[in-house]
């Protein structure tokens, strides 16, 4: 038995100073899951990481945490430091970007690219390429969870052993994310009135929601950027007036109140849509905002949920926070953060999910669990999602950006039959992601990768 040593930028919450706590992200998810599967094998796993704030040590999911305080535009140096303390074999888990000096013999992971922005300039791209091929060279195996990255080693760099860099997709517990157990809230005589009802008046609605749809976008196109705010105003009129003539006249309320006379019928819940990312710019926080104000306008019975973790003080989400708290429409909009184990719920009362990346995106969690849940998913074709999404056949896949994203979540709001069908497939897919298959694809990397340190160090200190 000995220690191995991952070495991280982030793993407990060095964003909001909770040392304590295991920060919400993908990143972190893999890490905690990494060191379940390094127990297995009979070893202790440690994590070193960057804090924002002061030094730090603590111990959280039975797993020792040592924080570094760094200087942002010297990461390197802070990973030395790291190396230098680690009391085991090192797995450098982020990062390689970085002009990292390796400690010989140690494995590496990279999470997915996050230098496919279009507009980065095309020097930084080439030093980037630089900075993967010394953790080619100065690591014995890179582990890639999506295939972009191993594409681009094979394109931008030069290796001999073609097992050099290895591909173990990210993974979901398909017997805990499971679809959500089928609810009645009317027998099956007062649901069958009720939704020939609906379907009676569903053309009329549509026909609404995309005039509105169509309204608010030509007065924006007319608007231009650098304009005045006016258009954009008159876009906002038009979202209100059409709620306000749906609220007085909708099909919905109409057919409802007829049917009272003869039984008592439950409407069904608003329809959710569930954005299960952290709030940043790379995850697409800013085009799924511009999504939900005109969604919310166009559909007063459409909740939307932001399901993640927020950086409270930086200038996202205080942008986010004002965005919610000014909203019109701010009492259909929930913001929350859930613990890994605790998100099953959310995706149960969601209805729609939406993974609206602009850049930066590996294989993702978030994507993964919606579908092991049965939900239809619109992602946008950036990085691991490709590899994810079948475009109409188990989920929407948009270019990233506002537009498109907002007419593929109308598409799905109005038809709940593609929902449920994208939903059935969405859910055969993940199963081929099924957990038990990562655990043991990484046993076997580890096991060959510990054999080769021959864990000499053991533990020190």
């Amino acid at each position: 038995m000995g220690v191995v040593s991952i070495l991280t930028h982030s793993f407990t919450d060095g964003y909001n100073r909770e040392f304590g706590r295991v920060f919400g992200g993908g990143l972190e998810r893999y890490i905690l899951d990494l060191c379940s599967v390094i127990r297995g094998l009979g070893h202790i796993p440690e994590v070193h990481q960057l804090s924002y704030f002061e030094a730090f040590q603590t111990r959280t999911e039975q797993i020792d945490v040592f924080g570094y305080a760094y200087d942002m535009n010297d990461v390197p140096e802070a990973f030395d430091r790291m190396a230098a303390a680690a009391r085991g074999p090192v797995i450098y888990a982020s990062c390689l970007w970085q002009p990292i000096t390796y400690k010989p013999g140690s494995l590496g992971i990279c999470h997915g690219i996050n230098w496919d922005r279009p507009g980065l300039p095309l020097d930084t791209k080439q030093q980037v390429a630089e900075h993967i091929q010394l953790a080619l060279d100065g690591l014995v195996r890179i582990v890639s969870v999506d295939s972009h990255f191993q594409t681009f080693c094979r394109a931008a760099c030069t290796y001999t052993d073609p097992r050099q860099v290895v591909l173990i997709p990210n993974a979901v517990d398909t017997s805990y994310f499971t679809p959500a157990p089928p609810t009645r809230t009317l027998e099956q005589e007062q649901e069958d009135e009720w939704l020939a009802a609906w379907k009676t008046d569903l053309a009329s609605h549509e026909e609404k929601a995309d005039a509105v749809i169509s309204g608010v976008q030509a007065v924006e196109s007319k608007g231009g950027a650098g304009g005045d705010g006016t258009n954009r105003g008159r876009a906002n009129d038009i979202l209100i007036e059409a709620d306000a003539d749906y609220q007085v006249n909708g099909p919905i309320r109409g057919q409802v109140e007829k049917k009272a006379v003869d039984v008592s019928l439950t409407p069904p819940r608003p329809i959710r849509i569930i954005y299960p990312r952290r709030i940043s710019m790379e995850r697409g926080i800013i085009p799924m905002m511009l999504a939900a104000d005109k969604l919310l306008g166009a559909f007063p019975d459409l909740e939307i949920e932001f399901a993640g973790e927020l950086v409270e003080g930086s200038t996202v989400g205080r942008a986010f926070r004002y965005w919610h708290r000014t909203h019109p429409h701010a009492a259909r909009i929930n913001q929350r953060t859930y613990d890994f184990r605790d998100i099953r719920v959310a995706y149960h009362q969601a209805d729609i999910a939406v993974i609206p990346t602009v850049f930066s995106e590996g294989t993702s969690y978030a994507c993964l669990e919606a579908m092991s849940c049965g939900l239809p998913v619109i992602a946008s074709n950036v990085g691991g999602l490709n590899d994810l999404i079948q475009d109409g056949f188990n989920g929407l896949l948009v270019p990233p950006g506002e537009q498109e994203l907002t007419a593929a979540l109308v598409r799905l709001v109005q038809d709940r039959a593609e929902r449920e069908r994208l939903g059935i497939y969405a859910r055969e897919t993940a199963l081929s992601y099924d957990l038990t298959r990562w655990r043991s694809r990484w046993s076997t990397v580890l096991e060959s990768f510990l054999a080769e340190t021959g864990l000499k160090e053991g533990i020190r200190g």
